[in-house]
C-alpha cells in the first residue's frame, strides 16, 4: 500500500507551484489610518485568513489551476488554520512541512475606509530549512513556478538558498518561473535578488518598486535593463491604470478596469495568479495582461485575503465591462 501511495505521489503533477511563505493574516478594517496612541477606533469585524503565497495559490485554484506550495507552517493553531483554509480551497500541501518547533508567521493587516493598509508582523528568527529532495521533484512536475522577494529574506523559513535552487531547477526543466519583486526594503541581499531575477522568466513589480530597485527614474528603461540579465519579460504593475509588459520586442500597454477600490491587500498576488493562468492557457501578452488586470480589479473590490479573494465569476463580470 505504501509503495502504491509513493508511486501516486511521483506521478502527480501541478500547473503551478509557489515557493515561499504561507502566513496567517488577521484582517482588521478601521475607519482611518494612521493609528495614533490614545485615539481608539472600532472595527466592525475581524477575520483570520490565509495570506502570503496562499493568496496566489487560492486565486490560481479559483481560476482552474492545480496548485501546490513549497513552504512550511508551524504545527500550531495558526498553522492548522492556514492548512484548513488551503484544503477547503483545493490547494495541495504535499510540499509543505509542518514543524513542531516553529511558529507559523502571522501578520495583522489593518485596512481603512480609503483603501490604504499597513502590515504589522515579523519573519521570525529561525534558520532557513534545508533543501528537501521532494521540493525539487515537485518543481520538475510543475508547469509554472511562482515566488516573491519575501522568499529571499534571510530569515524566511524557505530561505534564499532554497528559493534560488528551485529557480535553477525550473530553468533547467524549462518550467517558466515568475518572480514578484516586492517592496525593496525587504530585499536585504541585493546579490541574491539579482541572481533570482536572472534565473526567472518573468519579473513582476510595481513601477515604483522597479524605480527603487534599479535606481532609474524611468521604470520602462529599468525593465529593459533587467531584460539583459535573463528574464524574457518584465511586468510593470500600475494599479488602476493596468500594467505594461516589457519584452525585447515591445512595450505592451494593457489598460486597467475602472472599479471602486476598497482594499488593495492581496491584489498583486491575485494579479500574478491571473497572469500565470492566462499564459498557461496560451494567451498572448496583451490578453494575459488584460486578464490579470481584471483579476486584480476584482480583488480590490473586496476587503481581505485568502478565502475573501474574488471568484472566477467576479473576474468574468469585470471582463464584460
Amino acid at each position: 500500500m505504501a509503495a502504491h501511495e509513493d508511486s501516486s505521489r511521483r506521478a502527480q503533477s501541478w500547473d503551478l507551484v509557489a515557493v515561499g511563505g504561507l502566513v496567517l493574516d488577521l484582517i482588521v478594517p478601521i475607519p482611518a489610518l494612521p493609528i495614533e496612541a490614545g485615539k481608539h477606533q472600532l472595527s466592525d469585524w475581524t477575520k483570520w485568513e490565509a495570506g502570503g503565497d496562499a493568496n496566489t495559490l487560492i486565486m490560481g485554484a479559483r481560476l482552474g489551476l492545480n496548485v501546490t506550495a513549497i513552504s512550511a507552517l508551524g504545527l500550531d493553531a495558526p498553522g492548522r488554520q492556514v492548512a484548513d483554509i488551503l484544503h477547503a480551497e483545493g490547494v495541495d500541501v504535499t510540499g509543505t512541512l509542518f514543524l513542531e518547533d516553529q511558529a507559523t508567521p502571522t501578520a495583522i493587516v489593518i485596512v481603512d475606509q480609503a483603501g490604504d493598509h499597513v502590515f504589522v508582523g515579523g519573519w521570525g528568527q529561525a534558520a532557513p530549512l534545508p533543501l528537501q529532495a521532494e521540493w525539487l521533484s515537485i518543481v520538475r512536475r510543475s508547469a509554472a513556478l511562482f515566488t516573491t522577494g519575501y522568499a529571499l529574506v534571510p530569515t524566511s523559513l524557505i530561505g534564499p538558498a532554497t528559493t534560488i535552487r528551485c529557480l535553477q531547477e525550473a530553468k533547467t526543466r524549462r518550467c517558466p518561473s515568475y518572480l514578484d519583486l516586492g517592496p525593496p526594503e525587504y530585499l536585504s541581499e541585493p546579490e541574491r535578488v539579482a541572481q533570482a531575477i536572472a534565473l526567472s522568466d518573468v519579473l513582476l513589480a510595481t513601477s515604483e518598486e522597479m524605480r527603487q530597485w534599479s535606481r532609474k527614474a524611468d521604470p520602462v528603461q529599468a525593465a529593459q535593463s533587467v531584460l539583459a540579465t535573463g528574464p524574457r519579460a518584465v511586468v510593470l504593475k500600475d494599479g488602476a491604470q493596468g500594467c505594461r509588459i516589457v519584452t525585447q520586442r515591445a512595450v505592451i500597454a494593457c489598460p486597467g478596469f475602472a472599479v471602486d477600490a476598497i482594499d488593495t491587500v492581496g491584489a498583486g498576488d491575485a494579479f500574478a495568479a491571473g497572469l500565470i493562468a492566462s499564459r498557461l492557457q496560451g494567451l498572448d501578452w496583451y490578453e494575459a495582461g488584460r486578464f490579470a488586470n481584471a483579476v486584480g480589479a476584482a480583488a480590490v473590490m473586496r476587503i481581505g485575503t485568502g478565502s475573501l479573494l474574488p471568484t472566477r465569476d467576479d473576474v468574468e463580470a469585470i471582463l464584460k465591462t
